[in-house]
This record gives C-alpha cells, structure tokens and sequence, in this order.
C-alpha cells in the first residue's frame, strides 16, 4: 500500500473502515497505531484522536521497564482487551520506574471509539481491531527523533529496546498485517523501505546450541589427562592447577572489556571473534608436548571464552521472548554441560584413538570451528538486519561498588564458582589416586558436569515458583555438602552418587546466581553493570581455587584435604545464602 502523509485522509480512510467493520472488541471500536520507536506515533495518534474525537492511550505509559516490552503485550492485552471484550471495565498496567516493580493498574475511561498507540499496539490488539497504522520513518530519524523526545536517557537502551522490538515483530502483528501506512519521514530523507529482518529464532537457537557446546570443553577435556601430562611434561599440581586457572581468571578480568567491546563492535560480531580465539587456542594445545603451546593455547582460548561467555546471555535475551528467555537460557546451560561431559567422558578414549593427550586437547579446536561456521550466518543476519546489538556504551554510572547486595552476590559467586573449578579440576585426579582407571574417572566427571544439564533447568524454575530463592539455595548446597563431605570420609563407598550430588548442587547454585543478577537489577543497564561487576570478583577469585587445592595437595601429598577444605567453604556459601533475602536493596 502507498504511505499516507495527510492526518486528514487518514481519518476519512479510518472512518470508512470503522462504518464497514463496527466495532470489534466488544463495544468498543479499537484504532491501533503501531510501529517502531521514534516513527511518530504519538504525534499522529494526538492529531487522529482529535479528527475523530476519540480517547487516546500511550502503551508507553504501560511499558514494564526497559526490558518489559513483550510482558507489558501480555499484561495489557490481559486486562483491557480482555475485558472490553468481556463487556467489563477496563484497566491497563503500570510501572513504578522509582523502584523498578510494577505499579497500580490504572482504570480506563469509557469509551466508544479509542486510540491505542505505540510499540505493540497490534499485539495487544490481538488481530481485532478496527483499523490497523502503522507509522515509520528512516531508523537514523527516528533514532534522533527518540533521543530529542526522552533525552539521554534513552540512548544507552536504544538497541536493547530495538531488540525487542525485533523480536516482537518476529512473532506478532506487524507492518505486513497494518490496514494503513503513514510515513512520517522527513522531506528530502530516503524513502521509508522494509528493515532487513534479523535472524530467526530457530537460527538463533542452531547458533547459541553450537557456541554454547565449545563454551567449557577447555577445561572439562583437562582432568583426566592431567596424570599422563604430568607424567610427560613433569608439571607440579599447582602448575597443571593453573591450566584450569587460566580460563577462569580470564573470564572474571575481561568480564568489563568483553562488555564494552560488545557494545562498540557488536554482540553478534564479538561471539564470532570470540568462537576464532576458542578455535585457535585449542588447537594449539595440540601442537606436540609443548609447554609454551599447551599454555598460550589455554590463554587464548580462555580469552574466547570470557568474550563469548559474557555476551552471550544478553544475545540470548535479546532474541528470545520474555515467556521463553528461561527455557532458551536452560537451553544455552544445557548445550554449555552437554559438551562439557562429552569432553571428560571421552577425552581419554580420543587421546588414545588419536595418539596421545595433546591430540585429545586439540580436537576441540575443530568442535569450535564447528561452532563458528554455525554461527557465523547469525552474525551476518544481525548485522544486515541493521547491526541492531551494536550502540554506544553506558558511561553514565561505574560498577555498582558501593552496593551492599552487590558484593554479597560477587561473594557468593566466588564462593560457588572456587568449588566448582577446584571440583572440575579435581574429581577425577583424586579418583585416579585411588587406583581408577583414567577412562572411569573421566566418565565420573561427565556424571558431575551431566547432574548440571538437569540442576540447572530445575533450580530457576524453582525459584520461580517459591519465589524466595533461598530455599533451593540451601538445598543446593546441602547437597553439595554431602558429596564433599563423601569424596573426604569415604571415597570409594559411593563415588558416582557423591559426583551426582556435587553436579547438582553446582548446577542449581550457578543458574540461580545468574537469576539473581537479573533479579536484584533495576534496570539492564544496572544488570549490564551488576554482571560486569560480580564476573570480574568472582572469576578472579574463584580462579585460584584449582592452583590453591593444587598447592593443598602438594603439602599434604594426597588429595583427601581438598575435599575437607571444599566441604568447610560450602558451610560459608551457605551461610552466604542465608544474607540474599529478596527483599535486599537493587543494585543500580
């Protein structure tokens, strides 16, 4: 259809569709104005609403947040479409932006005629009413139009709102299914043209599945060659600790970086570079019995995973609806411990159909080129889709440092992510002491990293169902309790349920963690900041947990005391848990 630029013709055209269709949702005859931020609606539907004397309503005014728009769909639709339709009073949702919750429902006014405008208008509609507009202009006017309107405030969640308005568009009513068409592009600007749609979600989801695979291969495939690596390259505990420690204390120092590097060069984009470190690094790991290889290749490759590991929950965010974001995030830890317990169940069995450990190690170097080629059509769907993920940094605040919560929610990571590495790296060594086979210990760990792809689904869901997440932290750790309280008092009595308890406890600890720093947050900017913040202390204390229970070890020549010393710090964690009561103060 041409774009209309007379309000005038618009009305006649609305009017002759209002007298030929009547009035759909209920009694109420029902004109949505919908179309990307900055288009110009809420200027037409002012002009409009006059021309047909109707009363006008903002879905800016319902919005949950900055991250709300597809709740606030469901929430509006819920209780005024719904309702009209019902033949009962209407109302629509708010939100308390002072304290970042959701505010009183407010009543709507009665009326025959109404205008509803703004981002989702369609999609609240619900395919019944009346007239359908769409409104648009060229992305850099509106972009300008949007920044002039609500000032620079608005810039810093530019591409997390567009985001959303991708995905909503993906999945609901859009430019294709508006009845009307007004351009409100500026004279002598380009011509309004369809965007470039972004990549699909089914894309989407091949591409996280893949990356996520690579995402602890590093350090899973490790353990159990660790005694023939000894054994060639005659590396102490704490040194064969450091190529576990590597890996992580990248992940807690480039935490901040990897963040601004995405927002400057793009999430999309940084994911691919990051799946190019992963690659190169574990294939050279694979270069001979080369100490210098074996370590360089460990590093480069930890740096991909900081970079990849950071940014990819937010892509993940951003794509996936706010009802399935927690199945896609299950899916993402599901992916990330599926290849983490492929890697230890078959490193040994690989080491020895390719020749020798280092082979075993390189091999997942082509498992991540496997990745990146997976990944890459996502990357170049984003980018012709209008390079949507990439805008300027947040510098309006620094890290949350002066946030009581904030610190206790870095402590209790920290807590959780020491036991975890300080387990990965150990579990199977320890069991190797006790005269086990380097293949059934390998097997033993993927029993441990297989308990996450299942604690790591239940423990949110859980918690969004008891609502204080406390009590399946104190489960989870009462758990993890049992197992290392089992590996230091009687290793050989029950090994492969003592490795099920200490998955599970480890996999429900860090996905709720996770949850936390979406749930403390105020806003994503805030969450950008909490994660950089808890990411950098947490990683880079729990970074030389391998190394320190490696030196542990050395002293007391047997690997007995690493467990009893893990089993006293999960006493602090859980007293740690004890302090993250949900009503605490947000993190801004």
């Amino acid at each position: 259809m041409e774009a209309m630029t007379d309000v005038g013709d618009l009305a006649t055209e609305v009017r002759a569709l209002a007298a030929e269709r009547g009035a759909r949702c209920g009694s109420v005859t029902l004109i949505a104005i919908d179309g990307p931020s900055g288009s110009g609606k809420t200027t037409l539907a002012a002009d409009l609403g006059d021309e047909l004397d109707a009363l006008i309503l903002h879905v800016d005014d319902m919005h949950q947040g900055w991250t709300g728009l597809l709740e606030t769909v469901d929430l509006a639709r819920a209780t005024m479409v719904d309702a009209w339709l019902r033949g009962e009073p209407a109302s629509h949702p708010t939100w308390n932006w002072e304290v970042g919750v959701r505010g009183p429902d407010l009543a709507v006014p009665q009326a025959k005629l109404v205008v509803l405008e703004g981002v989702g208008a369609f999609a609240i509609a619900a395919g019944i009413a009346t007239a359908g507009v769409w409104v648009e202009a060229p992305c850099e006017q509106r972009h300008d139009r949007a920044i002039a309107r609500d000032g620079e405030v608005f810039a810093s969640h530019w591409d997390v709102w567009a985001d959303q308005e991708r995905q909503l568009y993906a999945v609901s009513p859009g430019r294709a299914e508006a009845d009307l068409r007004v351009d409100t592009g500026r004279v002598g600007a380009e011509p309004a043209v369809d965007a470039p749609r972004g990549p699909s979600l089914a894309l989407v989801v091949i591409g996280v599945v893949a990356v996520s695979l690579s995402m602890r291969t590093l350090m899973t495939s490790l353990p159990p060659l660790l005694p023939r690596i000894r054994g060639d390259l005659g590396l102490s505990s704490v040194w064969l600790g450091v190529l576990t420690t590597l890996p992580v204390l990248c992940m807690g120092l480039l935490a901040p970086a990897a963040a601004r590097l995405g927002l400057r060069l793009g999430v999309a984009r940084c994911i691919s570079l990051a799946m190019v470190a992963v690659a190169v690094g574990n294939l050279v790991r694979g270069f001979g019995h080369e100490l210098v290889a074996l370590y360089l290749g460990t590093l480069c490759a930890g740096a991909g995973m900081a970079l990849a590991g950071t940014l990819l929950p937010g892509m993940v965010k951003g794509f996936f609806p706010t009802g399935r974001s927690g199945l896609a995030t299950g899916v993402q830890m599901l992916a990330m411990m599926g290849g983490a317990g492929l890697a230890a169940a078959v490193s040994v069995p690989l080491a020895g159909a390719l020749g020798d450990w280092d082979l075993a190690l390189g091999f997942w170097g082509l498992v991540a080129v496997v990745g990146l080629v997976f990944w890459i059509p996502v990357d170049r769907a984003v980018h012709r889709g209008g390079d949507h993920d990439q805008h300027p940094a947040d510098t309006s605040h620094g890290l949350p440092w002066r946030s009581t919560t904030a610190w206790l929610v870095a402590a209790f990571l920290a807590i959780q992510s020491w036991q975890f590495y300080s387990t990965l790296a150990w579990l199977s060594p320890t069991y190797v002491d006790h005269g086990w086979d380097a293949r059934d210990a390998g097997l033993l760990l993927s029993v441990f990293t297989g308990a996450q792809l299942v604690s790591g689904l239940v423990g949110p869901a859980i918690t969004d169902r008891v609502g204080d997440w406390r009590i399946p932290l104190v489960g989870a750790g009462l758990f993890g309790l049992a197992g290392q309280t089992g590996v230091w008092a009687a290793p050989d009595a029950a090994p492969w349920v003592w490795a099920l308890l200490l998955g599970a406890a480890q996999g429900a600890s860090f996905a709720i963690g996770l949850v936390l720093l979406v749930r403390y947050a105020v806003s994503p900017a805030a969450a950008a900041r909490f994660t950089a913040m808890a990411f950098l202390m947490s990683y880079s204390v729990a970074s030389m947990g391998p190394t320190t229970m490696g030196a542990v070890r050395d002293l007391t020549g047997g690997y007995s005391a690493i467990w009893l010393v893990l089993a006293l710090l999960m006493l602090v964690q859980l007293a740690a848990t004890l302090t993250l009561k949900p009503s605490r103060p947000p993190v801004r």
